[in-house]
């Protein structure tokens, strides 16, 4: 067990009460949704913890029930709560279990969302040093689009990179073990977490944003050019903090991608449960036009006590 420090204690206690006082002052609403649930996200980066005799998971993210929640016409919510992935690997920066920040805005994209982040860490703070980096929290923010990151730091064409064999030659040219067994997204994140994400700025926030489809996860794909998402992440001196998305309300669509979540969960060898039936029904039900994200509360912590290890501010999880 870490040594506990009280100091780190009472800085996630302001920051959860100062996360309050924003969502209260924009009119949102608190909820609560269950962690134990039959039907977990079957995202295939990220495995989920089964309780044992019993067809129970815990719940990766909230983000489904907090969906099903809005289809009963609740708008402006947010949740504050535990979360739970099954991470294999011992690394400073993922905790088995962890706490969670999800909101979703009505009527709004991503877009929107990106302002709310600006606007929610710089109601908690301004300026920060992380690291040894001063960094300055005051929007607008630098934004950067995926395929302009990757141009930019692995000199990389990512409107070339979707077709699967320019995909392997441009990873064996750069050097990476290839095989036709990889697949597409398994190359784009050799070259995303070994060249691109390492060189993004840390001495101010960054918005990484419009996502290949492929990387779509919930989020709706881009009218103007179906290839990419309306999906973006942020990150402040180095760290990912938050995942956001312009929320996907087709249910036909979002089907089809749990189902195929699901098939290649079974090729990876990794737990393999049905899909959720009530979160797609709520989807037909209808939902309008909405835009979510989830953000690491531990991650908000390492930033305002300057802990490089996650482990750090969570010392009594195992």
């Amino acid at each position: 067990m870490t040594k506990i420090n009280k100091q780190i204690i009472k800085t996630k206690a302001n920051i959860l009460k100062s996360i309050r006082d924003f969502f209260g002052k924009e009119g949102f609403l608190e909820i609560d949704t269950p962690t134990l649930v039959s039907s977990p996200d079957p995202s295939p980066f990220n495995e989920v913890f089964k309780i044992e005799g019993k067809n129970l998971y815990l719940t990766p993210s909230p983000e489904f029930n907090i969906k099903k929640l809005i289809s009963l016409g609740l708008k402006n919510v947010y949740q504050i709560t535990k979360a739970y992935r099954d991470w294999q690997e011992n690394d400073p920066l993922h905790l088995n279990e962890f706490t969670i920040l999800e909101w979703y805005r009505d009527n709004a994209d991503y877009f929107d969302l990106m302002t709310d982040c600006e606007n929610l860490l710089n109601h908690i703070i301004k300026n920060l040093i992380y690291q040894k980096r001063k960094i300055d929290l005051s929007p607008p923010w630098q934004r950067i689009s995926c395929k302009e990151a990757f141009g930019k730091y692995a000199q990389v064409n990512l409107d070339e990179f979707f077709e699967i064999r320019n995909a392997q030659r441009i990873c064996k040219n750069k050097g990476y073990q290839v095989n036709e067994r990889n697949s597409w997204e398994e190359l784009y994140h050799q070259i995303f977490l070994n060249e691109v994400e390492p060189k993004l700025p840390k001495e101010q926030p960054l918005i990484l944003y419009d996502y290949p489809s492929p990387l779509a996860a919930l989020s709706k794909i881009k009218d103007t050019d179906p290839r990419y998402a309306e999906r973006f992440e942020f990150y402040i001196g180095g760290l990912e903090m938050g995942n956001g998305y312009s929320e996907l309300t087709d249910w036909k669509e979002q089907e089809k991608r749990l189902k195929a979540d699901l098939i290649t969960r079974k090729e990876k060898g990794m737990k393999v449960f049905d899909y959720d039936h009530e979160f797609v029904n709520a989807l037909k039900s209808g939902i309008p036009k909405t835009a979510g994200i989830a953000v690491g509360i531990d991650r908000l912590v390492m930033l305002f006590t300057d802990c490089a290890d996650i482990h750090e501010v969570a010392p009594l999880s195992l």
